[in-house]
């Protein structure tokens, strides 16, 4: 199941988070139980990929971020 527009606005502020700190404790977008898993499968230049998974409620998604050529 796709994350929605909630949810997936909740995990760009988790990945934000993340990016500051990666030792953060994250709150999972989808449930709201923290110790959401974040791994940072980019392919840069071209975009930006976030796995997010959650013990707590089985959430599995990624998260693509296209980034613009300059």
């Amino acid at each position: 199941m796709a994350l929605s527009t909630d949810e997936l606005r909740l995990a760009l502020a988790a990945i934000a988070r993340w990016r500051i700190d990666a030792e953060a404790t994250l709150d999972c977008p989808r449930c709201g139980a923290d110790g959401l898993h974040l791994a940072d499968r980019s392919a840069r230049p071209h975009a930006e990929w976030y796995h997010l998974s959650c013990t707590a409620c089985g959430l599995d998604e990624t998260v693509h971020i296209p980034l613009g050529l300059a």
